[in-house]
């Protein structure tokens, strides 16, 4: 290779974001004086190309990037970058998370990044079937790709790169652990040898991590401890510097915590307030240990949740490829992975307006849920028509054992001097078994809180003395904790085991090469055909499937669907070493997919690739994208969920209604004064539609790469970019719903809501084409190198600023879908912080080398959780009742000091989060009041590395 063009390739790899560390002659630019360049694929174009020059911006983040600052979890490494934004499911997400860890390109939700496995989709997207050992690189394309691969790829693609030629033995083991937070301690072992033979390469590999669950209750972090809500306007963003929790005139701070609790909550036939055992001392409960239920005795669920979630996982991988002939070579993929994973909340808030109970009829006529008044322990001598019992005997943990299997097989080669091409086969397979601790079986409680008494041996006995129900235990849920002996629990106890099979199969064939030669070079391109087929089995517990359990009840969801499709791409050249045009290039793409489920789609592509003068590139691309709705969003039943909302019409709430929107609850069954339901969340329905389409959309970038040649080392970025889609999928929130009826009065709105005698039974969230999305901004990288005070000094800066971020929502006050600018603003669960910026600075002396990384996240605003600032504080100010707080913005500083030995032994040792940065406090936020997807969660912390290569 010449020197200008390895020099020229080395630029372009450092515009393409790649870590100074990684640019040290890659194979790829290595040929020999006078020898054939290589062809190379990048993300974004299945087009063999001979440079990285594309006119999609991409990022390129490297192996020895991920080893300098200590990862495992590639997933959180990747969201924790610039060009990511959101806040997907991490393993730090105990409540709705499931173990797996998602990435999110543009704040546009993890289902509008496609993932991909040296190109091909993998069985799930879920990054913890991803070992960290067998990745070379990941390349980020920050632009929609749906005309090369299809649907999904609207806000962009994470590519992961596999190594394929690695010669030797590598082990590795890292132990990592916080200072404050001791628990959160994370081992893990990886192993990859590599063989080189005559006519092919064949790499092998393991990973094992094992990762310890960190709950609330760890941390000091006061919130993390305590269910805080804030009450009105805070007089400083970060409400805990006014001390003033508690009760008294000027306190803003309340503990909120739920009335669900152990000394039980119970709302009797007769009315009144509802009664809680004020001794609570675990035994049979009388009439005089009743009392009226206060705020002031609603639980503390806080401390046992989980803030870190527990997995154990392995994986197993092999690579490798072999010369059949000149014009043929076979290649294979194969991926094993099996982990176990868990979540712990607080035990289950047993409710018998949502769960099983005794179903009765009060001596005035009237049907309840709950405690037959014949029961031997219930106290009261009447109907308890609702019991709210936090059932701290049992628990309640979810665990997941997944087991996930990828094979590839494919053939690829030349078919003369101008053409090649490759066909390969696909085959994922993934299953799910889920299993749920602690919830109760309704037909055992109907029998357990219905009618007991005392026979003459002292025993308590199911049903009536002229009735006896045989092998049935009576249960105590009056006496507080303790009250519910092993006995009672086994008998109403029912773990509950999920079952789930998804497997994926792709057949893809594409041939390319040079077309035609044209006066600025040859016209290249390429055409392909590519089947794909998903499909899903799942079986529910015969509990979630009949509605006889406590927790979310619901059934499995079954159904596939296939896709052909046929694509084709170009790259034509127009003007080449002419003045202010070494090089202009067109790229065109188009693709068809045919859907059995739906309507068919196509989608095109067009860019510019503009080599203005050696170093300085223009660039461009317009196209249109689009995501299909996967089988769960077409196909799944209605289940239960729990989503953040406040019923506006509870008794907490309802003096600050407006004589309109209390008349709106009146007349939906709510009596005057409010509901029982003061609870911060709500039942509610969500399921499929196999009426859904597509989402469609489309994408546009420009920019410019330069890398002066005055300058050696330095390569510089800047790029816009502007995403927009409609018919999105998605649903009317539950608090959407409930504000929008009750104080906006808009009719249609009350139909998402079921009520029976005035209090929620349900609220509907079911999926539709609902809405519309739009994501502008700016990206920025800078790379530079160079040799002083005898070593090597690299820097890379990446940054991301959004100019725009906005989701189509309904507006209660113009009762009309409006746009909602959601640009540096939590909302919905979701940081959308407005800039995210990561710096790295390295220097190498000989085998020592000292890196530090910077990941700042700018500040945020939110609303309140509470209904209780509808009231205006201001007449004349129609926005002075919703109250706003921020959310400081967050620098993390990391250093990483790591030595080679002459015996191929590495050592690494890593302190991050220096500054010792907690987590902030959001009242909105689903899991510990924080977002546990964006912010660090344990404080300062270290890892020690080690590695030996043979």
């Amino acid at each position: 290779m010449h020197k200008n063009l390895l020099a020229k390739s080395v630029r372009l790899a450092m515009i393409s974001g790649a870590a100074m560390t990684a640019l040290s002659a890659p194979a790829v630019f290595a040929a020999e004086e006078g020898a054939t360049v290589e062809r190379i694929e990048v993300t974004g174009s299945r087009i063999k190309r001979t440079d990285m020059e594309t006119a999609s911006p991409m990022t390129t983040i490297t192996s020895e990037q991920m080893a300098v600052q200590g990862i495992q979890d590639v997933g959180q490494f990747l969201q924790n970058s610039a060009v990511m934004s959101g806040s997907p499911a991490m393993t730090t997400t105990n409540n709705g998370g499931d173990g797996s860890t998602f990435v999110e390109l543009r704040g546009l939700g993890s289902t509008r990044t496609l993932v991909l496995v040296n190109g091909r989709r993998p069985v799930s997207s879920d990054f913890q079937s991803i070992p960290s050992s067998m990745i070379e690189r990941i390349e980020v394309l920050k632009d929609g790709a749906s005309a090369t691969y299809g649907a999904d790829a609207v806000a962009g693609v994470v590519n992961i790169i596999t190594k394929k030629d690695f010669e030797g033995i590598e082990a590795t083991f890292q132990t990592s652990n916080s200072f404050d937070v001791d628990t959160n301690k994370q081992n893990s072992f990886s192993i990859v040898a590599g063989k080189a033979f005559d006519d092919g390469h064949f790499v092998v590999g393991a990973d094992y991590v094992k990762q310890d669950a960190v709950l609330q209750g760890d941390s000091d972090v006061d919130f993390l401890n305590n269910p805080w809500v804030i009450y009105g306007e805070a007089e400083e963003e970060s409400f805990w510097k006014n001390g003033l929790i508690g009760s008294g005139p000027d306190a803003n701070v309340y503990f909120l915590g739920s009335g669900s609790v152990p000394c039980g909550n119970f709302y009797l036939a007769s009315g009144g307030p509802s009664q809680t055992n004020g001794t609570c001392d675990g035994g049979i409960a009388d009439i005089g240990d009743m009392r009226d239920f206060t705020d002031a005795d609603t639980y503390n669920y806080n401390p046992v949740n989980y803030m870190q979630t527990p997995y154990e996982k392995l994986n197993f991988f092999a690579e490798g490829h072999f010369e059949y002939n000149d014009h043929i070579n076979v290649y294979s993929e194969t991926r094993i992975n099996h982990r176990k994973s868990r979540q712990e909340l607080a035990a289950v808030p047993y409710d018998t307006r949502f769960d099983p109970a005794y179903s009765g009829t009060t001596p005035d006529g009237t049907s309840f849920n709950g405690v037959s008044r014949d029961n031997f322990y219930n106290p009261f001598g009447e109907d308890v028509v609702r019991s709210r019992r936090r059932m701290l005997e049992g628990g309640c943990s979810f665990e997941q054992d997944v087991t996930r299997f990828q094979q590839v097989i494919g053939f690829e080669g030349d078919i003369n001097d101008n053409y090649y091409y490759d066909v390969n086969y696909n085959y994922g397979h993934s299953q799910t078994a889920s299993t749920d601790f602690g919830q109760l079986y309704g037909p055992n409680l109907s029998k357990a809180m219905g009618p007991s008494f005392e026979d003459a041996d002292g025993n308590i006995v199911c049903g009536t003395a002229t009735a006896p129900i045989a092998d049935c235990v009576s249960m105590n849920v009056f006496g507080g904790p303790g009250s519910v002996t092993q006995e009672m629990l086994d008998y109403v106890s029912a773990p509950l085991i999920d079952s789930e099979v998804y497997t994926l199969q792709t057949f893809t064939a594409f041939v390319g090469g040079d077309v035609i030669d044209l006066p600025s070079g040859a016209l290249s391109g390429g055409i392909g055909y590519e089947y794909r087929k998903e499909e899903l089995k799942s079986v529910t517990d015969s509990g979630k499937f009949m509605g006889e359990v406590t927790g979310n009840k619901g059934q499995g969801t079954n159904g596939s669907f296939e896709v052909n499709s046929l694509f084709a791409e170009f790259v034509i050249p127009v003007l080449s070493d002419m003045p202010g045009a070494e090089r202009l290039d067109l790229k065109a793409g188009v693709r068809f997919d045919d859907f059995d489920a739906f309507d068919s789609s196509t989608t095109y592509q067009l860019g510019l690739e503009w080599d203005i003068i050696d170093g300085l590139l223009f660039r461009s691309t317009y196209g249109t994208v689009f995501r299909a709705p996967g089988i769960y969003a077409l196909y799944q039943p209605e289940n239960d969920s729990f989503p953040s909302a406040i019923d506006p019409c509870g008794s907490g709430n309802w003096a600050n209604l407006d004589a309109s929107a209390q008349s709106n609850c009146m007349a939906d069954g709510v009596p005057s004064g409010g509901s029982n339901n003061n609870d911060s969340q709500q039942l509610s329905k969500v399921g499929g539609n196999d009426e859904l389409q597509p989402e469609e959309g489309d994408t546009f970038t420009i920019g410019l790469a330069y890398s002066p040649e005055f300058v050696e080392g330095l390569g510089l970025t800047v790029d816009y970019w502007a995403i927009e889609i409609d018919d999105v999928i998605d649903s009317i929130s539950a608090a959407d719903s409930l504000n929008g009826c009750y104080i906006g009065g808009v009719a249609e709105l009350c139909s998402n809501i079921e009520r029976t005698n005035g209090e929620i039974s349900y609220l509907s969230e079911k999926s539709l084409n609902l809405s519309r999305m739009t994501a502008k901004g700016i990206d920025f990288e800078a790379n530079y190198g160079f040799e002083a005070l005898s070593g090597d000094f690299s820097f890379n800066l990446s940054w991301t600023h959004f100019l725009e971020r906005e989701n189509q929502v309904y507006d209660t006050d113009t009762l009309a879908f409006e746009m909602k600018d959601l640009n540096g603003r939590f909302d919905s669960d979701t940081t959308y912080a407005t800039d995210k910026l990561n710096f790295t600075a390295g220097y190498a002396w000989e085998d020592l080398s000292v890196n530090y990384n910077l990941n700042y996240i700018s500040g945020t605003e939110y609303d309140e959780l509470t209904y209780w600032g509808t009231t205006l504080n201001d007449s004349n100010d129609p926005d002075s009742g919703n109250h706003q707080y921020g959310v400081d913005s967050f620098f993390y500083h990391d250093v990483t000091v790591a030595y080679n030995f002459d015996t191929g032994t590495s050592v690494s040792l890593g302190i991050t989060n220096i500054t010792d940065e907690l987590p902030p406090y959001i009242e909105s936020a689903f899991n510990g009041s924080t977002d546990e997807s964006t912010y660090r969660l344990f404080g300062r912390s270290w890892f020690a590395r080690i590695s030996q290569k043979f």
